[in-house]
């Protein structure tokens, strides 16, 4: 991913890694917070996804809560 700055009032786009944070395949998860929220994206299965993000006592938690299936 690329590290642009997008003017939003303010806000400011940050990229960063979590190295075997996919939940799918265990690869590296590529994340950008920006001013909408979080997208995240595994170049190894190439799973893309919208994550919460909170702060956990130990760091930032990306949560991948569970969607419908029909």
């Amino acid at each position: 991913m690329r590290a642009e700055r997008h003017e939003h009032a303010g806000a400011e786009t940050r990229d960063f890694s979590i190295p075997g944070g996919c939940i799918l395949c265990g690869g590296d998860l590529e994340v950008r917070m920006g001013p909408s929220g979080a997208c995240s994206f595994c170049s190894a299965c190439r799973w893309l996804s919208r994550p919460h993000m909170r702060r956990g006592d130990e760091g930032v938690e990306v949560i991948h809560p569970a969607g419908l299936l029909a």
